[in-house]
């Protein structure tokens, strides 16, 4: 019987920054071609491809691509980010899978598959990771493919955290309508939500690079207030925070010392022949803050990201982050699940699930 991947080379490789656009024309293919009915489809330029990828000091051999050996076509892609968890003051060396893709043209072949358990071999066994983990909405195209990948093997899988709201703000509603279908109610309600208000706070600005170091401070707060939590290399941190693309505003306290900050990097959002710049909310520190401080700085990230083209901001709500201050700045929080799935490939004692879960999405 013919086997369709003898067609196929599946091969590990190392990532170069020359590489990027070939990788990403690969990822935003697929993508394409993922119909949805609702549009909505998110989509990565080489801007955000070496946001979650380029960084120099991220591992640069968790990569695997398939090649298709009568033509030397690159047809498949999958790379993942190294994203250490702290539980009860131990960190675990585990990482994300991210951005299986196919060429639509190469689909249905057993590609997803193959590179997915080339990678999972790969870290267990080489890399000697100890899991990873991953995030699926009920309509995401990559669940069949996780699910492929792990049969027959017997590592242990739980579904780790359940949300079920997501965190959108929408600058202009039209624009967005045209990428996404929105019912008559929903553009009706986005429209009284849409106009971006002004924010008359002298402790509040964009942040500066000399912030830089004060950020990675503070982000250790979410190590402590939270049962589990993905922890930031220092080096890895400070340079993602200079890429283009990645908006960060901060708040001072009276000494002029930054005590809250948001952050979020720019994406696609595509849908119906059409493509809008959109903003991911990646990374949330307003605990210290007062509610009126809080709600400004939601309010100014809003200010920013127009100012930088974008026409809106979105996120999955994980609740190490108080609500309130974003509804004050008019983001909705709407109905939908996201499930985020652990791999273990040896005992750890990080639990089944958790409570509170400190996740930012790069």
């Amino acid at each position: 019987m013919h086997d369709p991947l003898s067609e196929y080379l599946i091969e590990r490789f190392d990532l170069k920054s020359e590489d990027h656009k070939l990788y990403c024309d690969v990822v935003k293919t697929a993508f394409l071609h993922h119909k949805h009915s609702q549009g909505g489809t998110i989509l990565f330029d080489e801007e955000t491809f070496n946001i979650m990828f380029g960084s120099p000091y991220q591992d640069k051999d968790l990569f695997i691509r398939a090649i298709h050996k009568e033509t030397g076509d690159l047809v498949g892609f999958v790379g993942a980010i190294p994203r250490h968890l702290v539980y009860q003051g131990k960190e675990y060396k585990f990482g994300v899978p991210a951005w299986i893709s196919v060429h639509y043209k190469h689909q249905k072949k057993g590609l997803a598959r193959a590179m997915g358990i080339k990678l999972l071999e790969y870290g267990a066994n080489t890399a000697r990771y100890e899991g990873g983990f991953v995030e699926f909405d009920s309509e995401d195209h990559g669940l069949e493919a996780f699910d492929a990948v792990f049969r027959g093997y017997d590592y242990e899988i739980n579904d780790i955290l359940s949300m079920d709201k997501f965190v959108v703000r929408a600058f202009d509603v039209k624009k967005l309508s045209s990428v996404i279908k929105l019912q008559k109610i929903e553009k009706f309600g986005l429209r009284l939500l849409q106009k971006v208000q002004k924010v008359n706070n002298p402790l509040i600005r964009k942040s500066k690079p000399e912030d830089h170091e004060r950020l990675y401070e503070l982000l250790q707060d979410h190590i402590e207030r939270n049962e589990l939590s993905v922890i930031r290399d220092k080096e890895d941190f400070l340079w993602y925070l200079q890429q283009p693309g990645v908006n960060c505003v901060v708040h001072e306290d009276e000494s002029g010392a930054v005590d809250g900050f948001i952050i979020a990097w720019k994406f696609q959002l595509a849908g119906f022949g059409n493509a809008i710049n959109f903003g991911w909310l990646d990374c949330v520190h307003i605990h210290r803050l007062s509610s009126k401080d809080a709600s400004d700085l939601c309010k100014y990230l809003c200010v920013v990201s127009k100012e930088l083209g974008w026409e809106g901001l979105q996120t999955p709500y994980i609740p190490y982050f108080d609500p309130k201050p974003f509804k004050k700045a008019k983001f909705i929080f709407y109905p939908k699940k996201l499930i985020i799935s652990s791999f273990k490939f040896r005992p750890t004692p990080i639990p089944k699930n958790v409570k509170s879960f400190y996740f930012d999405w790069r």
